[in-house]
């Protein structure tokens, strides 16, 4: 069990208070299918240390902050990740779309992300033989960014509600650099469970799938705990559709990058989603790899969904 170091971490610009704050369960990759399934029945999350190899995760590095190099915003060894504090990233791509497609499409990425040993891993968790979503969310989270509480029931179940995220850490992700976090059993609140009835982000314009509140407020609400974890290079978190999750914010005084990515795994005999599906998804809200973050160079504010 990874000890949890609070010192200069934040919440939403909070300090994570221990009472409030506890870690990921982690699960060791020869725990036999039959406990992998009770585990994620009941708490609606895996942990999965060391999932992939050092080298797939230093050949996404690599072929990530490579590209990102050209475009002003990392200097020095760019497997190091090190952000200049600037981007020209407008300067120097005509088309951002295509920019951030040809990164996740990248063959260092997808090895990782549709690679045959997740695709079993989900099979187990999903009970039938699993397909991966063509569409994949590829993150690079610099100082002060941070992802807000929010569940993924609504931008993926469309078709069908047997979807599961595959969250992998591509490097060191200490609290202070903003990794992953579980609001613990928050998918079985009655609270939750009305907020994802009958909401699709991209049909209901007029509501937003992050939460307004903290993380910290709403575990003394829900009274539960922020569940996360230092993540090393390899590290594979899955969870349900349901529960709560977010990240932790950047406060990294080095300005190293949180490099993470995730993609959604689905039953293979349920309806496919469009959207996330073929040689040319469209995304959620229909407009390619340009509607995300990633797509946004790194000076400028992400939206909120």
């Amino acid at each position: 069990m990874t000890e949890l170091m609070l010192d200069g971490a934040r919440l939403q610009g909070e300090m994570p208070e221990a009472e409030w704050v506890g870690t990921m369960r982690e699960t060791s990759l020869g725990t036999p299918p039959d406990e992998v399934r009770r585990r994620f029945a009941t708490e609606a999350y895996i942990c999965v240390p060391g999932f992939f190899s050092e080298e797939d995760v230093v050949a996404v590095r690599r072929s990530v902050f490579d590209t990102l190099a050209t475009t002003g915003e990392i200097r020095g060894a760019p497997e190091e990740g090190i952000y200049t504090g600037s981007s020209q990233r407008r300067e120097c791509i005509d088309n951002l779309d295509q920019f951030w497609r040809d990164i996740s499409e990248d063959w260092a990425l997808r090895r990782v992300t549709h690679s045959r040993a997740l695709h079993e891993f989900c099979d187990i968790l999903l009970e039938e033989p699993s397909i991966a979503h063509d569409f994949v969310f590829l993150r690079v989270s610099n100082y002060g960014r941070k992802t807000l509480v929010h569940s993924d029931h609504g931008f993926f179940t469309r078709s069908t509600d047997n979807v599961i995220t595959a969250w992998i850490a591509f490097g060191e992700i200490p609290l202070q650099m903003g990794p992953l976090f579980i609001l613990e059993n928050s998918h079985k609140h009655p609270r939750v469970q009305e907020s994802i009835r009958d909401f699709d982000v991209a049909r209901d314009s007029d509501r937003k799938a992050s939460w307004s509140e903290t993380p910290l407020e709403i575990a003394r609400q829900f009274s539960c705990r922020v569940l996360t974890r230092h993540m090393r290079p390899g590290d594979l978190v899955v969870f349900g559709m349901k529960i709560l999750h977010g990240s932790l914010d950047n406060v990294d005084p080095d300005q190293h990058i949180r490099l993470t990515c995730d993609v959604r795994y689905q039953a293979g005999s349920e309806s496919r989603d469009p959207r996330y599906f073929g040689p040319n998804p469209g995304g959620t809200m229909g407009q390619g790899y340009g509607e995300l973050v990633g797509a946004i160079p790194l000076d400028e504010a992400w939206h909120i969904r």
